[in-house]
């Protein structure tokens, strides 16, 4: 059977367990595809098209509205995150400027969040919060080579990939993080199926499942095997750069993978109050049963 997972945006190390997976199932007759996208939610158009069977992206697009019912199969990584900002443009923005934020998509949910994590930064140094001074440009998913090209910020990043990258590179950055703004964390990869998913289909991702909870450990035990997995299926060069992020994903992997509530229940109930285009209560925790 072939099992056909869209992903959140470009191959990256945050996907290692997903490769290591699919390499150790194709003994087992599982065809794993890992299929990259074009836009950041084109895996939920393809999941109800029936294009793809499974959807890896952030939890907050998990409780969006949306037509299609959707389950959680569980989370695989997990890690800080939020806007990376130039430290000049936080000056500026101190100061009472305006900055541009790079994003891969612009919606009022998401657009608001990002705005929410900035005021949280502005707060806790007693100065102003006009969200009007923060705009939020879709820019598409390379949020280091943005901010080379002159964006302020970029939005919704990684501690473990975008964070390091900057460094690595050189930039003079600041990851200002959810956490800091005091919302509940929504940086994450979740495993997102349809709730009318057939028995073959279930059954599939169970596999998926399995394996992920044997290779995980795995990964994290073994740097350098993780290292040379990632640069033998991305086909990029090994470097400092890809080493580093590599290292900083590892601790960030989570076995077992199971579907869990309570690591995103405050998520919901943050974005339900401030009145996010998210779903009710008992749709919510449908997902997870």
């Amino acid at each position: 059977m072939k099992l056909r997972i869209a992903l959140e945006w470009y191959l990256n190390p945050d996907h290692l367990p997903l490769i290591a997976a699919r390499d150790r199932l194709r003994g087992d007759g599982l065809d794993v595809e890992l299929v990259v996208p074009d836009d950041h939610y084109d895996g939920f158009v393809a999941l109800a098209d029936g294009a793809v069977e499974l959807v890896v992206n952030e939890p907050l697009h998990l409780v969006e509205q949306r037509d299609l019912r959707l389950v959680s199969h569980g989370c695989f990584f997990a890690t800080d995150g939020g806007v990376l900002m130039q430290r000049d443009a936080l000056d500026r923005l101190a100061a009472g400027e305006g900055v541009r934020i790079a994003s891969p998509v612009s919606n009022p949910t998401t657009d608001q969040l990002c705005r929410d994590i900035l005021a949280g930064w502005l707060t806790q140094r007693g100065l102003a919060v006009d969200g009007g001074r923060i705009v939020i440009e879709p820019a598409g998913f390379a949020h280091v080579d943005n901010l080379v090209a002159g964006y302020d910020g970029a939005w919704l990043a990684f501690a473990n990939v975008e964070g390091v990258s900057a460094r690595v590179r050189g930039l003079d950055t600041e990851m200002v993080t959810t956490a800091e703004a005091g919302i509940p964390n929504f940086s994450a990869l979740e495993l997102i199926g349809a709730a009318d998913a057939s028995a073959e289909v279930r059954e599939a991702i169970a596999m998926l499942v399995a394996a992920l909870d044997v290779v995980t450990p795995e990964l994290r035990d073994d740097p350098a095997m993780a290292r040379a997995l990632w640069y033998g299926a991305s086909g990029e060069a090994p470097g400092a750069e890809g080493d580093a992020i590599v290292d900083a994903s590892l601790p960030r992997f989570l076995a077992p993978v199971r579907p869990d509530v309570g690591m995103w229940r405050p998520m919901w109930r943050y974005l339900h109050a401030r009145g996010g285009d998210v779903v009710d209560e008992a749709t919510f925790e449908a997902m997870f049963a």
